[in-house]
């Protein structure tokens, strides 16, 4: 004798419980008051205040579950000197947007305005670059493709920038980058540094520091140490790189 089959009430409760809450988040999601009424910006630069009141302005008059945050916050990392922006949110029309800029440890030679921070990215700002050391790189160096794959390693240099900056209280420091990767320091007009590839600088710019302290008439000679490798290190006559 076949077994009869047990038939299942429908669970109308969960039914109508799923449906009260789409209901409910429908009319968050369309309800215009739940616009945010009141964004409160953290750690925006003062000449950057406008451009990011400008950019949420056009969230005024959406409701909160319809504000596309990460467009939002793409918007505001549009500009290369904004490291971070994080913005949040809530359904009684407040939000919050968090700003963090990259601070600069080199200024670019001939670029006005134009730095380079401390992870190697290069960006144009209005922050005061007075006393810090400079980066000169070939024209054709610039490119953002040939800075991914060319033979400049851009942290090696922003982390040499921070290693030179009390050598740079002494004397104006530039680094140079050469078209075969190689980095050279011209300290003043009466002395340089050839460092060869970007290897060893913590070593290198120790050695430097104490060549300095020991001697620092050293800067006013015309000559060039050749730091290449720490262990063969001896002076040239003359200011610069031979080779460039």
């Amino acid at each position: 004798m076949a077994r009869k089959r047990s038939r299942r009430g429908i669970a109308w409760d969960t039914v109508l419980g799923v449906l009260f809450a789409a209901n409910i988040f429908a009319g968050l999601y369309a309800s215009r008051l739940t616009s945010l009424i009141k964004i409160r910006v953290e750690g925006a630069l003062p000449e950057d205040q406008t451009r990011i009141k400008g950019i949420l302005e056009r969230t005024h008059s959406k409701p909160a579950l319809q504000l596309d945050r990460l467009a939002t916050e793409s918007a505001i990392l549009a500009k290369s000197e904004v490291a971070t922006a994080e913005m949040t949110r809530n359904i009684f029309g407040r939000a919050r947007v968090a700003v963090t800029y990259r601070q600069p440890v080199a200024a670019i030679t001939g670029r006005k305005g134009m730095a380079m921070s401390r992870d190697g990215v290069v960006f144009q700002t209005l922050q005061p670059l007075n006393g810090l050391p400079k980066v000169l790189l070939p024209e054709f160096a610039m490119s953002p493709v040939v800075g991914v794959v060319g033979p400049w390693r851009y942290r090696e240099i922003a982390h040499l920038a921070s290693l030179v900056k009390p050598v740079n209280d002494r004397a104006i420091v530039e680094i140079e980058a050469t078209k075969d990767g190689g980095l050279c320091l011209n300290i003043g007009s009466k002395f340089a540094v050839e460092l060869g590839l970007p290897e060893a600088l913590d070593a290198k710019v120790e050695y430097l520091s104490k060549q300095i302290e020991n001697d620092p008439a050293i800067l006013t000679k015309g000559q060039t140490l050749i730091l290449i490798s720490l262990d063969k290190a001896s002076y040239r006559v003359g200011v610069g790189r031979k080779n460039k």
